[in-house]
């Protein structure tokens, strides 16, 4: 059995996992001897199915432990891992376990497979016809998600009977992506259609029978009292209301009455406004006897429902007409309904109850119920079917990608690669002349900067986008590790390339900044001293502007002019005698004591900003900008200078191409001064000529 070998990428040493027998070891190496222990899903670049085998919690983040299930999973089910570092989606049929029950499982779904395609034949299966077979199984009439349609029967009755289910239950849609129903709908219908028929049988009168305690008139005539009643209670209610507070004040018929100023305000052509108006209105004019006239003045909005209310109810109730109606009277008459009342309130089942009771029976007591069970069960099988193919799929992506994702977690050797690009690197951007291919998906770039700020990389947060600007997509952090920062900037744009080679428009929104090479944190203390300088100089110079304005625009400007005019003359015979003094002292110095002067200036700022430029390049730290992107790092990440021009170069000029080093712009400067010289010429040549014409025209008139 091979050694664990261990090899230094970036100054930490790391597993080689380079063989599948190098892969198996990983089920028993120390977690703190791991790379990287959790990784978000956000942020790697693979197979997006693949990544959800392995996340086998589904919290978006792979942990250790679900890697090394990964792997004894794999090594179970294959009898040969020799393909596992060839990278391919093939399948060969040998290489499954028999051995083992899962593996014999594995081994006849896949033939099953191969037999959709005709290909029941084929000592291999590929990742392509897999997806093919699921595609099918997914839009197919049975693809076990347990949902039926109505066009999952020929049966018309049947047919329609799912379709009364879906207007009463709801539906929810299928793989396929058609409306239809599961066992949860089908047995929500029954229950309801139980109660609402135990409701209706309770409301049914007795053959030989005419009334019961609920239909005391019989069922017609106290649906139709009822109906009455209902519609007169609340407004009934309000009157008695009213002539309880009248007794109380008799400023309450005031209120109800129309004020002149709303009557004149009232558009009485209206009608709906004047509708509006009378469904205020009490039912009749409110008195102190707390009585409800039934044959005086009654609202008309309501005179035709009392009516009914004398002739069909009260006389019946009271045995003779009724000319006035008193509180305790009405209440009589409510509670004559009252078990109406309450039967009404009871009702359940409601939602199926626009269904007639013949139609409710009859799906009831039939075998529709049997029909629909066997429907739902028979795409219920096909579910265990599409796991054992999802179980193919599986298999033939963790023998694909299985070692390459070990080597970006584990281990980081793909990271450190250029042959490779690794799993966290979403693609190539294109800036300022240069590639830099360490850029990583940000989904909080807050976040991220403000724990990446600590690895002394120069980092870029771009935004990226499809053409035009439209259609945002994502944000990622790209570092750049060789060179200088040139004209890098916020607001600098450029493209970026996807992993799928779709080109993007990209533009910097923030930076990080920090030194990328020696000769740029030499430069550094220069840049900020002559930065510092310049703010100074401006804000003197805007602060003198600023007094001279003044002083030009007040009443003595030109006294003030001619003080100024004095004085520069002053200043200019100042400083004419301190150059000649300053001449004078320097032709006294030796120029080498001068240039060893400037030497030890020179060195003695440019040393501690080597140092400091040399301790801050040592210390730039990949693993903290993984951190920053949600990573769980044990190792630490140097960046080295060979490492940087991997990330970040500018690409070679094709092959064959020639550079020509002589810049072709004087040339054409200068045959544009030549062109202007004979331009001129010509012009005075034409000029000289037209004057000899008209001299000599002038000589043949004399």
């Amino acid at each position: 059995m091979r050694n664990y070998i261990f090899k230094n990428y970036g100054g930490s040493y790391q597993l080689s996992i380079e063989t599948p027998e190098d892969l198996k070891k990983v089920i028993d190496l120390d977690e703190a001897l791991w790379a990287a222990t959790s990784i978000p899903v956000e942020i790697l670049n693979t197979d997006a199915k693949f990544l959800s085998y392995l996340d086998t919690d589904k919290n978006g983040r792979i942990r250790t432990d679900e890697i090394k299930t990964a792997i004894r999973w794999l090594f179970s089910v294959l009898k040969s891992c020799s393909r596992l570092a060839e990278n391919t989606d093939t399948l060969m049929l040998e290489d499954i376990n028999t051995d083992n029950a899962e593996g014999r499982v594995l081994q006849e779904t896949a033939g099953i497979v191969l037999s959709n395609l005709d290909a029941s034949h084929a000592d291999r299966i590929t990742l392509s016809q897999v997806r093919d077979v699921q595609g099918i199984m997914s839009s197919s009439a049975t693809n076990g998600d347990g949902v039926i349609t109505a066009e999952d029967t020929d049966d018309k009755e049947l047919a329609e009977f799912i379709r009364t289910i879906m207007k009463t239950m709801g539906v929810t849609p299928d793989a396929s992506g058609k409306d239809g129903i599961s066992s949860a709908h089908m047995n929500e219908f029954f229950a309801e259609a139980r109660l609402y028929l135990d409701w209706m049988q309770k409301g049914k009168i007795p053959e030989g029978e005419t009334r019961t305690d609920i239909m005391v008139w019989g069922k017609n005539k106290t649906e139709k009292a009822f109906a009455i009643i209902r519609e007169l209670e609340q407004k009934i209610a309000e009157f008695f209301a009213l002539c309880a507070m009248y007794r109380f004040d008799i400023k309450v018929k005031e209120y109800l009455n129309l004020s002149p100023k709303e009557l004149e305000d009232m558009d009485l052509t209206d009608k709906e406004v004047i509708l509006a108006r009378l469904k205020k209105a009490p039912l009749a004019d409110v008195n102190n006897k707390s009585v409800l006239p039934l044959c005086g003045e009654i609202n008309v909005l309501y005179s035709d429902k009392i009516k009914e209310l004398k002739e069909d109810i009260l006389v019946k109730v009271y045995g003779e007409e009724i000319k006035e109606l008193t509180q305790k009277e009405w209440e009589r008459v409510k509670k004559t309904f009252s078990s109406y009342r309450s039967y009404l309130e009871s009702k359940k089942g409601s939602k199926v109850e626009n269904l007639s009771e013949e139609e409710l029976l009859k799906y009831t007591s039939g075998d529709f119920r049997k029909k629909i069970d066997a429907l739902i069960q028979k795409d219920l099988d096909v579910a265990e079917k599409i796991k054992h193919v999802q179980d193919v799929e599986k298999l033939i992506l963790f023998q694909k990608l299985l070692m390459e994702f070990v080597n970006n977690s584990a281990s980081f050797a793909n990271v450190y690669n250029p042959e490779v690009r690794s799993l966290f690197e979403a693609g190539t951007l294109v800036i300022d002349g240069r590639k830099m291919t360490l850029a990583l998906i940000t989904s909080n770039r807050v976040l991220h900067k403000k724990i990446a700020e600590d690895s002394n990389v120069y980092l870029m947060y771009i935004e990226v986008t499809g053409k035009n600007g439209q259609n945002k997509k994502f944000d990622i952090v790209a570092a750049v590790t060789s060179g200088d920062s040139g004209a890098l900037r916020i607001g600098k744009r450029g493209i970026f390339f996807t992993r799928d080679g779709k080109e993007w428009d990209a533009e910097v929104v923030d930076i990080v900044v920090n030194p990328i090479g020696i000769i740029e944190s030499i430069k550094a203390p220069f840049i900020k001293l002559s930065d510092m300088i310049k703010k100074h100089v401006e804000k003197f110079a805007k602060t003198r502007e600023a007094k001279i304005e003044t002083a030009m625009l007040s009443p003595s400007g030109a006294s003030i002019t001619r003080d100024l005019l004095v004085g520069g003359g002053v200043a200019i015979a100042a400083l004419g005698s301190s150059f000649a003094y300053i001449t004078k002292a320097m032709s006294q110095v030796k120029l080498i004591h001068v240039a060893t002067t400037l030497g030890l200036i020179i060195i003695a700022v440019l040393l501690p900003s080597l140092i400091i430029g040399i301790m801050k390049l040592r210390r730039r730290n990949l693993s903290i900008i993984f951190e920053a992107s949600g990573c769980a790092i044990n190792v630490r990440m140097k960046m080295t200078v060979n490492l940087g021009r991997i990330f970040t170069f500018i690409p070679p000029y094709p092959a064959g191409s020639k550079k020509k080093g002589l810049d072709p712009l004087p040339k054409f400067v200068e045959q544009i001064r030549l062109s202007r010289q004979r331009s001129l010429l010509k012009l005075l040549a034409a000029i000289l000529l037209a004057e000899i014409i008209i001299f000599i025209t002038w000589l043949t008139r004399y």
